[in-house]
């Protein structure tokens, strides 16, 4: 039998807020951000992708295997969650900087 619980429902409006907000951005947004943060951040915008991925890749693996709940699966959390706020602070920047201008 399937049990639904609270976890699960705040689960699933998270992921549909979450999907919501990112159909939409505009595509103009999308296309002048990179350009953007290479010229605000230097070289340094480079990494933030490359380390998400990795951090992203390492954090599905491991809640695949089910070891989410150990010291290094909250660690790759936690690392996911710095990685998600630098994303999101520099987004805001974009936005409230350069992207309302034009």
């Amino acid at each position: 039998m399937i049990h639904i619980h609270a976890g699960d429902v705040v689960a699933a409006s998270l992921a549909a807020a979450g999907a919501c907000l990112a159909c939409s951005i505009p595509a103009d947004f999308l296309r002048r951000f990179p350009l953007w943060a290479y010229k605000t951040y230097g070289r340094g915008a480079l990494l933030l992708p490359l380390l998400a991925m990795v951090v992203g890749s390492l954090l599905a693996r491991t809640a695949i295997t089910g070891q989410i709940n150990s010291h290094g699966g909250v660690a790759l959390v936690a690392a996911a969650a710095f990685l998600t706020l630098v994303l999101a602070s520099a987004l805001l920047r974009f936005w409230l900087s350069d992207y309302r201008k034009s």
